[in-house]
């Protein structure tokens, strides 16, 4: 079922002063909105920095996200004050990448690394069986070799205020997990004092010790070199990582084989559990399911469940006919949101009814406001579900915005 616009309204009634009468506004219940990174030509973030990547909930319901571009920058949205504030930049780091983390101290960690979205030159390939594997490789290996790592980082948010463009976050650095490896994605432990990555090119899970303020790099999850696409220049590794509520981590690995990091033992498992895919598969999103169900997204377009106490995965089939999940989220409806769409033409919003079963694809997110902005956004790579019921959508442009849609009643 495609559905690109609210059916329903809400009816304001205002009382007109010393009239006796109402009027009647018409406020669709279900719709999009969007807002710029900041306030224009003061204090927003610029183009080509500002490519939403990573957005997360913090404790008090304030949105935080963070960009990719020349130099990466964390942001937050107050929907009581229905204002985004640009928080600061982070000085020589291009990505945040998936790597915004709420830890289990009310602390904002920030992995970041570099921007692997856009699109780097290929060497002519050696001739010979699997020639083209050998030069990407040693594309991605030549990129990296000069590149001291992405760091972690921790972020205050009773601290936080607004800064104006080139003005540094205030942050502490935790320093580098794994040198010449950037930061792919983060995830904190529900129970523990723990928080949990993987880096890219080498595929690196860790771990950091909040408690002993050390990383613990627990190796190579990735034993394949993969290029799945449909970025093919891009070594396919886990986009996401996620927790179940015993404080066990999950990824995607090789052979499309699920692992599973154990904090109890300190070892990573492969399980049976595979994800489904038509050639090569990869996790590009998780999200945590009101029930005990994990969803995920793979880059071929599939989207999944999982129960992490069986190791049952079920396919939910594919809501649009494209590759890449881009992000996923659960709301306060138990609806399982997303943005799906490669890199040519525009990202659909969908939404998934456990209840039904069933997909809704609202199409190109597109959001109309005359006289004021009519934007259609094409490329999204984060989405969140705020405390209030909203779904929180990152664009991933030149020029981006965080796009708001009010599911209704």
């Amino acid at each position: 079922m495609n559905r690109k616009w609210a059916v329903t309204c809400l009816t304001l009634s205002l009382s007109l002063s010393g009239a006796g009468r109402t009027a009647a506004a018409q406020v669709p219940a279900e719709r999009f909105d969007m807002r710029d990174l900041g306030v224009p030509f003061m204090n927003a973030i610029p183009t080509d920095e500002n490519a939403i990547t990573s957005l997360i909930v913090g404790r008090d319901g304030e949105i935080f996200g963070g960009t990719t571009g020349t130099v990466c920058h964390l942001f937050s949205f107050s929907p009581s004050s229905n204002k985004v504030t640009p928080l600061g930049q982070i000085p020589g780091q291009e990505s945040i990448h998936h790597g915004l983390a709420l830890g289990p101290d009310g602390m904002i960690y920030i992995g970041t690394g570099r921007n692997e979205e856009k699109q780097h030159p290929l060497s002519d390939p050696p001739p010979g069986h699997g020639g083209i594997l050998i030069s990407l490789w040693s594309d991605i290996q030549k990129r990296y070799e000069q590149y001291p790592g992405g760091h972690v980082y921790r972020y205050d948010p009773r601290k936080r205020e607004a800064k104006p463009p080139g003005e540094p976050l205030n942050v502490e650095d935790l320093g580098v997990p794994v040198a010449n490896n950037g930061i792919y994605t983060l995830v904190a432990s529900p129970k523990r004092s723990e928080i949990y990555g993987l880096t890219y090119p080498d595929g690196h899970f860790f771990v950091y010790d909040m408690t002993a303020g050390q990383h613990l790099d627990k190796g190579e999850v990735y034993k394949n070199k993969v290029y799945a696409g449909p970025n093919r220049s891009l070594r396919s590794i886990s986009g996401a990582l996620v927790c179940d509520a015993e404080g066990n981590v999950y990824g995607s690995g090789d052979d499309h084989f699920l692992f599973k990091y154990d904090p109890d033992s300190g070892k990573i498992l492969r399980l049976r559990a595979q994800i489904p895919r038509l050639h090569i598969g990869v996790v590009e999103s998780f999200a945590q399911g009101a029930d005990s169900w994990i969803y995920g997204g793979t880059n071929e377009g599939f989207v999944f469940k999982f129960d992490p106490e069986t190791e049952a995965v079920v396919n939910l089939g594919k809501p649009i006919d494209q590759m890449r999940i881009r992000g996923l989220t659960v709301g306060q409806d138990r609806r399982v949101y997303g943005v799906a769409g490669e890199q040519t033409g525009a990202c659909h919003f969908f939404f998934y009814d456990p209840q039904t079963g069933g997909y809704t694809d609202y199409g190109p997110v597109t959001v109309d406001r005359p006289p004021y902005y009519d934007w259609l956004g094409k490329q999204f790579d984060a989405i969140a579900a705020g405390s209030d019921g909203t779904i929180y959508i990152g664009e991933a442009e030149r020029k981006s915005h965080l796009f708001l849609f009010f599911p209704g009643p």
